[in-house]
């Protein structure tokens, strides 16, 4: 009997010992790949963790984005957040973070902020802020263009912001109160230099989460563990599909060239942004209306299926998939309430 229960007690505490690991499901990878680039994750284009912040309730976010080592930028422009929870839950949130992410604070506010930087424009940077880690709203910065870096202090209920040139060491501030900064149109004010050597920054560490990043930096496979709980969250660094498990999209038949009315776009490429597909001719000057400030590079194609004619709206042209695919994002990102910006997606250009 002594030994039965002793098999047991050890048979007990060897379950409560096994480590409960969550998954990055199949879904939300599929999920994320359609979100950044349109189509399923390939060898080519792979779907990448990129870094993480710790939010309350043990929830983790977690950004995501495409690297293809063939593109003119290999780690893509753009980012997408996706928060994951103790019990498994995965959340692909509905926006962009475009950029490279180089920082991510927490004031005292409970407040997020996000520090991005530019790998396409000489290295300007940005600056989202967030409450949720769900809606985030891009910071209208002091209008600079000659300095490098930034970083940002939180000191009582006021933000400063200090830019410095990398080659000569010139520094600017500005500063403005923290709920002005995240304001439309914030006033900022630019600081003294007597000014910049008072302030004292207050240091605020996360929430109160018990997540423990455990990979090392250069490793193939990301590993998050509980503290307290024996509960692990991993999943590989860069992911894709099998070619056997992607599906080709159908081949459209085009059997009517532009309207001669129409320009063609000049630059060369075979990808375009197609807008949507209209069955009605009456919807086009909405369309054209809604992106005017894109109208250089809008053309409409005519297309015959026999009993309809059908309109099909497209948008400038790109030498591959991936740079149409930060185009997209863009767009997206300056219309985020445009349903034909959401619905738009990567096509090849109709011969």
């Amino acid at each position: 009997m002594r030994l039965f229960l002793l098999f047991v007690i050890f048979t007990l505490y060897g379950l409560e010992a096994k480590t409960l690991n969550i998954h990055l499901p199949q879904q939300t990878k599929s999920q994320l790949c359609k979100k950044l680039s349109d189509h399923e994750c390939t060898k080519e284009e792979q779907l990448q963790y990129k870094s993480y912040f710790k939010l309350n309730n043990d929830r983790l976010m977690l950004f995501f984005n495409t690297y293809n080592k063939n593109a003119l930028y290999p780690n893509g422009s753009l980012n997408v957040p996706v928060i994951v929870d103790i019990n498994g839950r995965w959340q692909v949130i509905d926006n962009y973070i475009k950029d490279e992410i180089i920082a991510i604070l927490h004031d005292p506010h409970d407040g997020i902020w996000l520090h991005t930087m530019s790998t396409r424009r000489d290295g300007y940077s940005s600056l989202y802020y967030s409450r949720d880690g769900i809606n985030w709203q891009k910071i209208k910065l002091p209008s600079i263009r000659t300095f490098q870096t930034m970083q940002i202090c939180f000191q009582d209920n006021d933000i400063i912001v200090t830019f410095q040139r990398v080659e000569n060491d010139n520094v600017k501030a500005w500063i403005t109160t923290y709920q002005d900064a995240i304001s439309p149109e914030p006033k900022w004010r630019l600081m003294e230099k007597k000014e910049l050597y008072q302030k004292v920054c207050q240091k605020i560490s996360a929430y109160n989460n018990a997540w423990r990043l455990k990979s090392k930096k250069d490793s193939s496979n990301i590993l998050f563990k509980h503290k307290y709980k024996n509960i692990a969250i991993s999943f590989p660094k860069r992911t894709f599909y099998r070619p056997n498990s992607i599906r080709k999209a159908p081949i459209e038949n085009y059997s009517k060239p532009i309207p001669p009315a129409i320009t063609k776009i000049e630059n060369s490429g075979k990808y375009t942004i197609q807008l949507g597909t209209f069955n009605y001719k009456t919807s086009l000057p909405l369309i054209y209306q809604e992106f005017s400030r894109l109208k250089k590079g809008i053309v409409t194609k005519e297309i015959d299926n026999g009993n309809r004619v059908q309109y099909k709206i497209f948008l400038e042209r790109f030498r591959d998939r991936y740079e149409a695919t930060i185009r997209l994002g863009e767009i997206r990102s300056e219309y985020p309430n445009s349903k034909i910006a959401k619905g738009a997606f990567i096509t090849k250009i109709p011969q």
